[in-house]
Formats: C-alpha cells, structure tokens, sequence
C-alpha cells in the first residue's frame, strides 16, 4: 500500500464531534513516519462511524490507498477527472469554490479528520465542481471508484455518512446565499462570493480582444477523443462542440459564442484548459454531432491516459446474440467473454485499425496496430483462453465453430454507447491453432470531410469537381492497408451531400461500413456471387452512382469502364503502387486503351504515413545525409537551407510525437492530351512525360514535399512515403 509510511491513527477533535455529518474519530495520536497498517484504517474506519461493522471494515481497509500531502498542495482540484472519493484521515484542509469566469476563490467548508471529500463527482460520474486544499499536512484515505458503488449497496452505514455529508452541505450553502445581499456581497461574516458569470466582460474574455471568428468544423477535423472533453449533455445543450486540443488550449466552436451561461459553464467543467472560443453554425454543429456520434470516452480517462471504454459497455449486435443463443456454447465461460470485451474495449481506445490475436507457447499474443505499427497488449491471457476466444468471435461474427481447418471471414457489429462500429473477422489455421485478425470500421474515421484527405487544394477542387460529374470512373489505388476503402467512402458521402437524391449501388467484400441511402451488396463466391455479376445486375437498377470495393478480375474491369463511358458515376480501386502502374493494370485486366481513355477521369495513388502531432512538433535543420536523400529524391533542393519538421513528442500524443496517420498522394488525371496519349499507343513513360508537362500528373514526392512544408509529416516519413 503506498501510505504504508504514514502514522497509524487520528488526532481528536472533540469541538468538532457534535456537528452534523462530522466523525470524531478516536485512537492514539502517531508520530511522524508510522505506518497506516490496515488495522490502523479498520479502526479509523468504524470510530468514525463510516462502516460499523468490523468485518466489513477489514474487508474495506485493505483495498484504501492513503496518500500524503503538505501544507497548502491541492487534494482535489476542480475540474479534474473523478477517480477516487477521499477520507481525511489526519490533518486539516478546505473545500474552495473556485469562480468559473474570474477564477476567484471562496472557502465553502472546513474539513477535519473523518470528513469525506471529493465525494460529488464520483457520484454523478462529472468532474470535481470544487476544489480541496491542504491547510496542514494532510493524509487521505482513497477509496477507488470501482468500490464506490459496492459500498453503497452493501454498506448502510457508508450511505447513510454520504448522505448526512451531501444534506449539510445543502445546509451550507443555503445559508451562505441567505446571507448575500443583492449586490452579491456577503451580509455578517464578510465573505465574498465570487463576481456574476454573465456579465459581457467575461464573455469577450473567451478570446483575446472580444473577437470570434467564424469557422468550418472540418478545418479543425475533430476527433471522438476531443470531443469527450466536455459531457455530451453540455454538448447538447448549448450547441458547442470541442474541435482542437493542443498542450492545454483547447478549441471549443459555439452556435451561440456569446453565451454567457454556457461559457461560464465550459470554464467551470475545463478550468485545467485554456478556452479558445470560436463560431459555428448550426447546420455545421448537427452534421458533426451525428458523425462524431459523441464517443463515450470519459473526459476522466481520456486526460490520464488510462483505457476510456469499460469492456461491460460493449454491446453486440441483437442478430449475433441470438447466434450466439442458437449455439447454446456453455463451454465459454464469462471469463473468456470478459477478456474478448476488454480486447474490443482497448483497441477502441487506442483507435486501433486491426486487431491481431494468435496462440503462443506463453499465452495468447494480442498486438494492435496503431498508426501502421504493431503494439503489444500488456495484459496476459493463458494458452487455454485461445481456442474459447475463437469461438467467442466466430458466434460474434456467425461463422462456423467447428471448423478450425479452413480460413473464414464474417462481421461483427457492436455498439459504444452512441458509436456504431464494424469489425472485420479473418480466421487463419496455423501450426499453432487459428490465427484471428480484426479490421475495425467506424463512422468518425471512415467517414471524413474530402479537405482532410486531400490536404493539397488543386487536387481537391479537381476531385470535387470530377465528383460532381454523372460519367466517369475515379479510380483509387495502392496496397493493403493503404486506406483505400476511407477514401472511397468519404468521396461517396460526398456525392451524397451535393446530390442526395440519386440511386447509389455499391457492391463489396465484405461491406465494412453501413450506409443509410445506399444499397450495399455483399458477393458470395460460394453461390456464384462475385463483382461482376452483381455490376450486371446493378446496370439494370437505374443506377446514377456504382462504387465497387475492388476491381479485381478482367470482366469487372471492363463492365466498371464500359459503365463509366455510359453515363454513370463509377468509384472503385486496384492495387497498384503508382498512377501510370494502375493504367498498366488495366491493361493486364484486358482493358483495351480506347477503353481507359474514354471511361478513366482520374487515378489517385495513395501510401499511408504517420502525421505529426501538432503540439511537440519541432522545426530543425537536417543532417548532410538526410538533406542528401531527400533532394536526390526530389522532395526539396539539394542546396536548401530549411529547417525541417521532426516528431518531439508530448503528454498529448502519448510521447510518441504523432497522432493518427495521413495519406500521400499521387494523382493523374486523363486531360484531352493524356486521352490522345493513351488512345494513339504511346508509352506508359511518354504518357506520363505529357501529363506532367500539361500539369495532369501530380507526382507522390511534390506532395510529400507539400505536407512537410505544413509540418504534418516528418522528413523520415516523406523520404519512406516516396520511396515507396
């Protein structure tokens, strides 16, 4: 126990002992350095009347974590994360009211030996309204959030002390506002509350010299984390939305920024932060609350970097749980289930994009991938567990648990709390048993605005406005992983926006993402279903756009072009490692040249890298060696003097100097010259001599070189996107 240093007992305080909720605990006063042994707290804990029983206080004992604290340090501080409820076990300290627009402070309450503190918002499950201070130095017995709700069923002595605690303080309060006048100064014992919260001052204060600017969320491209900053019920009360944190300034937009109440209300919730406000509107609010879905991610968890999902809040889809009813498998236990929720739980939070679960001689291995690198689970699960979680995720995903010889592929769908999220499932047999792979889809990363995906604005104003057109195919490249399936995605809720009124048929394998608006077809090579006669059925639907997952045989091929010169709108990707790759492979897909060039209206080419996380972020100039490789690569001029970006790294991004991931781009568009081009047989090389001359092609290391000169990438990241 960390207070094991700490002196065994309590100081009396018999002038205290008569008043309303206050314990006057009894036993010997210790000398400096003794131990708090848990005897020493199972006294403490029945003298002062918090738990009567002395069986039940030896239970209690041994799970409190004491704590100590000098002279005027903060126990609790407002707006701080509730993870614990504290008992004052030695010392003296008060409670503060701390003013949310002028940060005036008040002394609410004195607190004595057996008083609890911080108690509020672990019960409403908010952050501290008040903060605690140490008048003396103070020891406090802490009592984790976990046990809380414990003690309140089962023990009615616990209960009934909060009570009596929560109804004076009642008491308190009321009567310090019986005793201020109307101008808000005290009346007898001369304290002063603090000033009125909605006066214009402190609204202007929000920002420095009264003026707010008016935004678009999608500058800011905010992310579930972010927006669990502030409690979804102040999110929906007063139209706000947190869009940016960097170190402790945090971006909050307002549809009403001049809301007096609300931003007294976000200071008093964010004291930790600096407020930076600025206007939204209305309609921008709505459609970003709903993409957002308002992710559950505690604030609390979220600030001390601890998991933010408790595996028990995972809710499985109802069709997978009445699979899970018809199997009738008693053989997995509630432990196996506990463990598959809190492997779910923790790639939610670590915004993993797959999961990785094999069986290892020393237990089950668990790694997820996180910014395109792989990272180990630090919690350890037996060899046993191995075949149980496989069942467990083929019932989830209603596959076949019975067979363990032959790969599988299934969904699973669950929900967190208002996020809807689809997960992936691939089995694989291995020496050592079925290897499990997830590929996590969520509406908030799947799902995003164009200007994040296309940072550089010539590309963008060239995809929008091709996007808008009723013909063409816009063909998406690159490798495994490489976010092709996010691109194609956001284009299509792109389209939706501008034309909300057209027939959309998208055909995939599997469907990773749900749709409202569009009728979405899963192939099923096993009857026969594959891409190409699910694209023949589709021309016959009166389809304004198709969007095909992948383009991977020459018959899809060349009914996706033939489409696309037939007025329709065709979305669609190949591997390919670069635009004049993936004309050649549609030339290995039998796609004759007049083909493309009728049908084809752009190819992007994408490679995914790590973004750099705007916080730490650190400008300094290169070594010889890396300035050598990056101008013999092209990506700046070999006799430039440039200080160049590189990841520092910060309590925000973990230490690791990156957050999330963003794509490198190469694009091609098929301008009349490039359609000659292709249509008279030149070279794929010479074609791409006249694209770049007419300014069609847009090569990776230009827009390598773009990103790093906006500091959103590193010189490292744009040498390896470059390099390929």
């Amino acid at each position: 126990m960390s207070g094991s240093r700490y002196g065994n007992g309590v100081e009396r305080r018999g002038s205290e002992s008569d008043a309303p909720g206050r314990s006057s605990p009894g036993g010997p006063a210790a000398g400096p350095g003794g131990p708090v042994d848990a005897q020493a707290m199972r006294d403490f804990l029945v003298q002062s009347r918090l738990i009567a029983d002395v069986a039940t206080a030896a239970h209690v004992a041994q799970r409190l974590e004491a704590a100590e604290y000098p002279a005027q340090a903060t126990i609790v501080r407002a707006g701080a994360p509730a993870e614990w409820l504290g008992i004052l076990y030695r010392g003296k300290a008060s409670l503060v009211s701390v003013h949310a627009g002028t940060g005036a402070k008040q002394v609410l309450e004195s607190l004595r030996p057996g008083d609890l503190l911080g108690e509020i918002a672990p019960l409403l499950g908010t952050a501290h309204p008040q903060m605690v201070v140490a008048d003396e130095p103070c020891v406090v017995l802490k009592i984790a959030t976990e046990l809380i709700d414990a003690m309140l069923q089962r023990v009615p002595s616990f209960s009934a002390a909060l009570a009596r605690r929560l109804a004076m303080r009642v008491v308190k309060l009321g009567v310090m506002a019986l005793r201020q006048g109307p101008s808000g100064e005290a009346v007898g014992d001369g304290a002063r509350p603090a000033p009125a919260t909605g006066s214009a001052a402190a609204v202007e204060a929000a920002r420095p010299g009264g003026v707010i600017p008016y935004v678009e969320i999608a500058e800011y491209d905010p992310t579930p984390k972010v927006a669990s900053l502030v409690p979804e019920k102040l999110i929906r009360q007063h139209r706000l939305l947190p869009l940016r944190l960097q170190g402790s300034r945090l971006t909050v937009g307002m549809v009403t920024p001049r809301n007096a109440v609300a931003l007294s209300e976000l200071r008093r919730v964010l004291q930790r932060f600096e407020l930076e406000v600025v206007a939204i509107s209305l309609d921008d609010y709505v459609d970003w609350v709903g993409r957002l879905r308002l992710a559950t991610v505690a604030p609390s968890e979220f600030q001390k970097g601890g998991p933010g999902i408790k595996p028990e809040s995972l809710t499985f889809d109802a069709t997978d749980s009445e699979r899970e009813a018809d199997k009738a498998l008693r053989v997995i236990g509630d432990e196996v289930i506990r463990a598959v929720n809190r492997i779910v739980a923790a790639a939610l939070e670590r915004e993993a994009s797959d999961v990785h679960i094999e069986p290892d001689p020393t237990g089950v291995k668990v790694r997820f991938r996180v910014q395109g690198a792989l990272v180990d689970w630090n919690e350890y699960l037996p060899t046993s567990f191995a075949k149980p979680i496989a069942a467990r995720l083929k019932i989830l995903a209603g596959l076949d648990i019975t067979e363990r010889r032959l790969p599988q592929d299934g969904r699973i769908g669950l929900t967190v709390g208002k996020r809807d999220v689809d997960m992936r499932l691939s089995t694989l047999p291995s020496a050592r048993g079925e290897k499990l792979v997830l590929r996590v889809f969520e509406a908030a990363s799947v799902m995003r605005p164009l200007e994040k995906l296309f940072a550089e604005p010539t590309l963008l104003s060239a995809v929008r406005d091709l996007l808008g057109r009723s013909t063409g195919a816009i063909l998406v490249a690159g490798g495994t992983g490489s976010g092709k399936s996010t691109t194609l995605y956001s284009m299509l809720n792109e389209r939706r926006k501008v034309m909300p009124d057209q027939n959309t048929l998208m055909v995939e394998d599997p469907i990773e993402y749900r749709l409202q608006g569009v009728t979405q077809v899963q192939i099923n090579p096993g009857i026969g279903l594959g891409f190409a006669q699910v694209l023949r059925a589709m021309l016959r639907q009166d389809p304004d756009v198709i969007v095909l997952g992948e383009t991977r045989d020459a018959d899809t091929a060349r009914l996706a072009l033939e489409a696309a010169m037939t007025g329709h709108l065709v979305l669609t990707s190949l591997h390919a490692g670069d635009a004049i790759s993936t004309l050649q492979r549609l030339e290995t897909l039998d796609c004759p040249r007049e083909l493309i060039a009728q049908s084809v209206s752009i190819v992007i080419v994408q490679r995914l890298v790590r973004r750099l996380c705007p916080a730490c972020t650190r400008l300094e100039p290169p070594t010889p060696v890396l300035q050598e490789s990056l101008a013999s690569r092209k990506i700046i001029e070999a006799e430039a003097h440039v200080n160049l970006p590189r990841a520092a790294g910060c309590e925000q991004c973990g230490q690791t100097g990156f957050q999330g991931r963003i794509a490198v781009l190469e694009s091609l568009q098929c301008n009349p010259d490039v359609r000659n081009a292709i249509l008279l047989g030149q070279p794929l090389p010479e074609v791409a001599r006249i694209a770049t001359e007419t300014k069609a092609y847009f090569p990776f290391h230009r827009y390598a070189a773009y990103l790093m000169a906006r500091s959103l990438i590193s010189a490292a990241d744009a040498l390896m996107a470059v390099a390929g």
